[in-house]
């Protein structure tokens, strides 16, 4: 793991991934555990590039020398021992992993599932009441909900963005575009929506320039 936190570090910095610090604290305090000071003295080099973002933190793991005859376990650095902290970074590098490989944490099935289950008595109360009111033509589209769900803050995502002027998914070629105002829409409707050299929002009374819109990108 520590070759694969070298071989990615730029990558793994990019995201603010805290993995290989942790790896090097758990490797110094358990040389401290084994009583070996003086290699836990020569491993906390390794602390030098990470003294910017972790310095209060290395001060910590440098106050554990001075418990090492008494042991670490009677002394206010006792939670450093705590096997969470093996448990933490099986969490963290399953997650930067397949941030790098850009994979889904969750299974996309069991994400599909999941949705699924939260969001069908939703669907079947307003199917019942539309046969009781005999609602007819009110939901024809296949691609989308009569109502809006909310399926918590576990199933939201940012990743994708739909055009809500053509209704239609953002690729790489059509990009969103967020307006001076605010307000986002994509390319291929930033040039529809386009008059001369102005256009105004579809959602305010604002009007600027189309080349004042910025693209997005969403993580």
């Amino acid at each position: 793991m520590y070759r694969w936190c070298q071989e990615h570090r730029p990558q793994l910095e990019g995201k603010g991934s805290s993995l290989e610090f942790k790896l090097h604290r758990l490797k110094y305090i358990n040389l401290l555990v084994e009583g070996n000071v003086t290699a836990a003295l020569c491993y906390a080099n390794n602390f030098v590039p990470f003294s910017k973002q972790n310095s209060k933190e290395i001060q910590q793991l440098m106050a554990c020398l001075a418990y090492c005859k008494s042991g670490l376990e009677n002394s206010p650095y006792s939670s450093l021992l705590d096997p969470v902290h093996w448990i933490e970074i099986c969490e963290i590098f399953t997650r930067d992993a397949c941030g790098l490989l850009g994979l889904s944490l969750d299974s996309p099935l069991e994400v599909c599932i999941s949705a699924g289950c939260l969001a069908l008595p939703s669907l079947l109360q307003i199917k019942q009441v539309m046969q009781q009111r005999q609602c007819c033509g009110v939901w024809t589209s296949r691609d989308e909900l009569p109502i809006e769900i909310d399926l918590g803050s576990d199933h939201r995502y940012h990743s994708l963005f739909a055009c809500p002027i053509l209704r239609q998914q953002c690729t790489e070629t059509n990009p969103p575009q967020r307006l001076q105002c605010g307000h986002v829409i994509s390319k291929d409707a930033l040039t529809k929506l386009t008059n001369g050299n102005k256009i105004k929002c579809p959602y305010c009374p604002k009007e600027m320039s189309p080349n004042d819109a910025r693209e997005l990108h969403f993580y």
